[in-house]
């Protein structure tokens, strides 16, 4: 499978994650127009002076290890599997960057092996990107629930803004629907982030790296992605 073919499988994907995205439209561009609403690919985020950011928005993979039913991309759906790898995804994003489509990127994934091997994947992406590539610009990530205090430390140094998913409201409704997953997996992530950036902002000689520097962004989804 080529990367345009991943790139169109996992853009896709990436649409049915919370990330207040303005990509879904789909009005597409006449012989006499200007501009595309697209499904997917890009979406949007804001900065603290109010700029609008166009992001290069996918999943890292689609081939998930949990079947939650509400989730088109649960192992025992039918649809077409993606993965990509680190590089692939730094040198997207290093290109589109450069042709002036984006300005950052918005990256997670469905759980591919296990919580803590996802998580490695996504950091080192960002790492090829970050230290290789000397990117800079924007970029939120998604943490994968059920990862390690210390992988999110290493991405949480790495990117501008994290999230976790709230996939269901109760314990009754998680064990009916995805019963593979815990809420506690899904609530600690979410307070550990959270006491980081309150750390980081308190004591920012300790933390010569600012952790989460745009601050966290939880997000209620009803489809699970991450």
């Amino acid at each position: 499978m080529d990367i345009l073919e991943k790139l169109q499988i996992l853009s896709d994907s990436a649409k049915y994650d919370a990330s207040c995205s303005s990509s879904g439209s789909k009005r597409k561009n006449g012989n006499n127009g200007i501009g595309n609403g697209n499904f997917s690919g890009i979406c949007h985020s804001w900065g603290a002076d109010g700029r609008c950011i166009s992001l290069l928005k996918i999943l890292f993979s689609n081939s998930c290890i949990y079947d939650c039913k509400y989730c088109i991309n649960r192992c025992s759906n039918t649809v077409k599997r993606a993965t990509f790898t680190p590089k692939e995804i730094a040198d997207l994003t290093i290109n589109f960057y450069k042709r002036n489509y984006i300005e950052g990127l918005f990256l997670s994934s469905a759980v591919i092996v296990s919580a803590d091997y996802t998580m490695e994947m996504l950091i080192k992406t960002i790492t090829i990107l970050r230290k290789e590539y000397n990117f800079n610009g924007y970029i939120h990530c998604k943490t994968i629930p059920g990862s390690s205090k210390e992988l999110i430390d290493k991405l949480g140094v790495l990117v501008d803004r994290m999230s976790v998913n709230i996939e269901l409201p109760s314990n009754d409704s998680l064990k009916l629907l995805a019963p593979q997953k815990e809420k506690k997996g899904i609530l600690e992530p979410m307070s550990y982030i959270s006491q980081e950036i309150n750390y980081s902002q308190l004591d920012k000689n300790k933390f010569k790296n600012n952790f989460v520097p745009a601050r966290s962004n939880n997000s209620i989804n009803s489809w699970c992605n991450s």
